[in-house]
């Protein structure tokens, strides 16, 4: 998530319509973010809230440039709502909110950098099941203090801070999307930038999701095989295939020692989860994320929602990895 897709810099480029089309089957999903997972027809009384914290693992390095996170909070509510599509109808479905925020700062040989404080606030609107979870329209801003290299020569050039947002909006047959960058950071003059637009050709065959969808997703799959589905990569401005896994290392069965409050209950065991890598099919793919999931318990009797239980997102230059870990739970009562 956060500091591998700082992507939307890629998109002052000028207007243009980049063409996605691919042949396959869909994906198909679960609503397993309820007890009885078979109640995906229904999204009333849907409310959710699950919060991570967010801590950090170091990496050295040999040219004494560092950075240093405080732990963090990570925030995600999914509620049902009615939703207004691209061409005036109206349905349920669901809105999915997430939000970061961290501090740190950064060390280079000696010398300390000002603390910074960075945020990621996100929304998708996006449908059920049983229309692949299709999604509507989705809206980020980002504040990131970012590395511009791993072996700086000074303090002063070693990062920047990015202020952005991103919106995308879908139209009603999913087969074409509009996205908006804006920067958010004032120029000399004290003006913002003018927002940049794109517009992509995302028709296909295969599933397509929203960046700001995709953790929650995953828990709607079976996660017994490595899965694809398209999205829009913001680096490189294309539209692309992400992948839970590849043909030698697909989606792996786990015991987790997990210790969150659920609807208020310590729950302080080793449970089943499965555990997969998730990155683009593409060149460049990034670095890879490594995410665990509670298993499914029981179709009608799922105790865990298939929640994410620990996601670790590799840090720019790497400089270590951010990992987030469950600690608070309050699942929708259905």
């Amino acid at each position: 998530m956060k500091k591998i897709r700082l992507a939307g810099l890629i998109l002052l480029a000028p207007l243009t319509l980049l063409c996605a089309c691919s042949g396959g089957t869909p994906l198909s999903f679960t609503a397993n973010w309820y007890r009885n997972t078979t109640l995906g027809g229904s999204v009333k009384d849907t409310s959710e809230t699950l919060v991570y914290d967010v801590s950090f693992t170091p990496e050295e390095n040999e040219n004494g440039f560092s950075v240093e996170y405080d732990t963090g909070t990570y925030r995600t509510s999914l509620v049902n709502e009615n939703i207004t599509l691209a061409d005036g109808s109206t349905t349920e479905g669901y809105r999915y909110t997430t939000e970061l925020t961290i501090g740190g700062r950064y060390r280079l040989g000696g010398e300390e950098s000002d603390p910074f404080q960075d945020s990621v606030t996100s929304t998708v609107l996006f449908l059920p099941v049983a229309h692949g979870l299709q999604p509507v329209k989705s809206e980020k801003e980002v504040v990131s203090t970012s590395p511009l290299t791993s072996s700086p020569a000074s303090l002063e050039n070693a990062f920047t801070t990015y202020h952005y947002s991103y919106t995308v909006e879908y139209d009603a047959a999913l087969t074409t999307a509009k996205a908006t960058y804006s920067d958010l950071t004032e120029n000399e003059d004290g003006e913002l930038p003018a927002p940049e637009t794109r517009e992509y050709d995302i028709e296909g065959d295969t599933t397509f999701l929203d960046n700001e969808q995709v953790l929650f997703a995953l828990r709607g799959l079976t996660l017994t095989s490595t899965a694809s589905f398209r999205t829009i990569n913001q680096v490189t401005g294309m539209v692309t295939e992400l992948a839970t896994g590849s043909s030698s290392a697909a989606p792996t069965a786990v015991k987790e020692t997990v210790s969150f409050t659920m609807d208020g209950s310590a729950v302080e065991q080793e449970i089943d989860a499965v555990k997969l890598t998730l990155s683009y099919q593409s060149s460049p793919s990034g670095q890879a994320q490594t995410l665990v999931y509670a298993a499914t318990t029981d179709a009608n009797d799922n105790v865990y929602r298939n929640v994410l239980l620990k996601m670790e997102v590799p840090v720019l230059q790497s400089l270590g990895t951010l990992v987030y870990t469950l600690k608070e739970a309050s699942f929708a009562n259905k």
